[in-house]
């Protein structure tokens, strides 16, 4: 463990360079867009000094207070070992389930999940929503650039953005490590860029430096109304990127993150705003194309070039930041359990996920398709983001209460500083709803209603198995009566470790479990990120021929009972080595109950088939396996 952070500590620039291109491309290329969408409502606007200072203060302040005080500042320091966003924040207060109150609030009993879990879900099913529309947006935006300097590409925009879209899902199996590095210093001349592009701007109207005193921002909400609103709704677009900042934080760690956005994003994108408002001031009219306004001629083609680079980029962000939310979900029994590819030796949170990978494909391939256009998707892009926020903060308020154990009078008003601008972006993005907002909710409604029914029903699920299992104590008064014994040792998975699976109703099955050896391997997934291998394998034997087996994983760790079964060999376990044969469940749906109940049992029949087999999962040879039939009814 040791040699792992000190290895992650000496490669602390290089991680700095990998975030930079995986972790900010989304944040760092909202200048692209954000100004036209500030000033697409109300154009008037841009001949009002004051409502340009106001809104450059409004988007400046939106950083300050979002990105670096409310993510960077706190809910970075309420990490899941490592891990973040909303699960993670799930993740800490499952830790702390001892405490009466965090207790009431998850869980209305021991086996079923409470409202906070499904607020959570839904929380991070908007972020699925909003992971979608993000790499669209940014690549339709990226494409459409060339039209500033021709025409001649505007019928090739959208297959082009399609093909691009594909062929970043396509590499994403190389790792995030290695895309970082290949997106780093792309992202790093595009920052470098954007600066000094803006100091050029800022220089020439040194006036818009007024724009950091935020009574600029507040007297333009007060003084125009719903206006005003409108414009917040396209404020937030300038942080859409800071709920993925948090989901990423597993890939590079905090510090890499800080040192990437203190020393380059957060600079960079300031003196770029800056000076696209003091060039709105000297310009009105420079609204519908500000960001390219500050440009020079001779460098038009070179920039454009640049920014298509750097908005397909962009996409990284939320991609990495759903490969995280998907694997936390898989650890904590919150979805299917997928295949998860770990890419990285010294970040154990970088990794690959094909089935969510291809999912987002297919998402942002038809996204792209059905929209066709940056203006036609920018009505859709924000409202998700922010619906994910506001779960933040609610789920981190009850983090610095029942887990950092903060007093009322420290945690409430953090708490409702936050969610007073979050409520602020969600009443500007509401009016999006009828024009596109509708699509990245829908989709995270179909997320979080697959994921509802299957974190419901695995507790039912494992419910149902434990009607068929039988206490131990009553399978070894059976034992001692078996007259005969089949050659080698009989596996069975005891998810309750003082149960026997299966063998209770099932006559058939104490018939062929009459091995010499019997073997019970209960798996423990611990809150650590990993377990040490000398900690991993426990051995009780409980009669000469009953040995029981608990095998311990953290959360990073894939669950190899192939490698368990290695060290408990090695630690002088007596049974039949040369004959294993594991006995799993094979879950046959029940015909009970009305059509609901049925449909709910196929989905979550149909969600279980969708990820790893058992002997997938748990890494056990398929010619050592018997697949045993039970009727289930959740």
């Amino acid at each position: 463990m040791s040699d792992v952070k000190s290895a992650a500590q000496a490669s602390l620039p290089w991680l700095a360079l990998g975030a930079i291109g995986v972790v900010f491309g989304d944040i760092g290329t909202d200048g692209l867009y954000v100004m036209a969408a500030c000033f697409q409502e109300t154009p008037g606007l841009a001949q009002d000094h004051a409502a340009v200072i106001g809104i450059i203060s409004l988007i400046l302040w939106a950083v300050i207070l979002v990105v670096c005080v409310k993510y960077l500042t706190f809910i970075f320091r309420a990490d899941h070992h490592g891990e973040g966003g909303t699960l993670a924040l799930l993740g800490l207060l499952r830790e702390n389930e001892g405490n009466p109150q965090t207790r009431r609030a998850i869980d209305r009993s021991p086996r079923r999940p409470g409202l906070l879990v499904f607020v959570v879900l839904f929380g991070s099913a908007l972020l699925y929503g909003d992971g979608m529309i993000t790499p669209a947006i940014s690549v339709l935006s990226a494409v459409e650039g060339l039209n500033v300097a021709t025409n001649v590409f505007k019928p090739f925009v959208v297959p082009l953005a399609a093909a691009i879209l594909i062929g970043l899902f396509l590499i994403q199996a190389r790792g995030t490590e290695r895309v970082g590095k290949l997106f780093g210093p792309v992202m790093c001349l595009w920052f470098v860029t954007i600066g000094v592009l803006g100091l050029n701007g800022l220089l020439h109207r040194p006036a818009i430096l007024v724009a950091f005193n935020p009574l600029y921002g507040a007297r333009f909400l007060a003084s125009h109304g719903l206006a005003g609103y409108d414009v917040l709704g396209a404020v937030v677009l300038a942080v859409s990127g800071a709920e993925a900042l948090f989901a990423d934080i597993g890939h590079f760690g905090r510090k890499p993150i800080l040192l990437a956005w203190y020393g380059l994003a957060l600079p960079a994108l300031m003196l770029n705003y800056l000076g696209q408002g003091g060039l709105i001031l000297a310009d009105p009219k420079a609204i519908n194309n500000a960001f390219f306004g500050l440009v020079p001629h001779w460098g038009l083609y070179p920039m454009v070039a640049l920014s298509t680079a750097a908005a397909i980029i962009a996409s990284q962000a939320l991609i990495s930041g759903a490969f995280s939310l998907t694997q936390q979900a898989v650890h904590m029994g919150l979805c299917p359990r997928f295949l998860i590819r770990q890419t990285s030796k010294t970040e154990r949170g970088q990794i690959y996920m094909p089935v969510v990978n291809t999912f987002l494909m297919i998402g942002c391939t038809a996204i792209v398709l059905s929209f066709r256009s940056s203006a036609a998707l920018s009505y859709a892009y924000g409202l998700a983001v922010v619906g994910t926020m506001i779960v933040t903060s609610g789920v981190f308020y009850l983090v610095m209460r029942q887990v950092w154990h903060w007093n009322l009078m420290l945690a409430v008003p953090i708490a409702a500083v936050f969610l007073i601008i979050d409520l602020g972006f969600l009443g500007g993005n509401l009016d999006k709803l009828l024009y596109g907002a509708w699509v990245p909710v829908a989709i995270a409604l179909v997320v979080f209603t697959l994921s509802a029914i299957w974190t419901d029903g695995r507790p039912r699920y494992r419910q149902a198995l434990d009607t068929w299992a039988m206490p131990i104590a009553q399978f070894q008064k059976e034992m001692e009566g078996w007259k005969s014994h089949q050659e080698g040792t009989a596996v069975l998975l005891a998810p309750v470790a003082d149960r026997v699976p299966m063998v209770g109703r099932h006559a058939w099955l104490r018939q062929q479990v009459q091995h010499e050896f019997v073997l019970l391997i209960t798996v423990d997934n611990v809150d650590t990120a990993w377990v040490p291998v000398a900690e991993q394998v426990k051995i009780e034997t409980l009669t000469p021929s009953l040995h029981r087996l608990r095998a311990s994983f953290g959360f990073m760790q894939p669950v190899d009972l192939d490698t368990a079964l290695q060290a408990a060999k090695r630690s002088g376990l007596a049974i039949n080595w040369k004959e294993l044969v594991f006995y799993l469940p094979q879950p046959m749906e029940s015909e009970r109950g009305n059509w609901l109940s049925r449909m709910r049992r196929r989905i979550f029949m149909f969600l279980g088939s969708t990820g790893l087999s058992p002997m997938e999962y748990f890494h056990i040879r398929p010619n050592q396996t018997v697949s045993v039939g039970l009727e289930i009814d959740i």
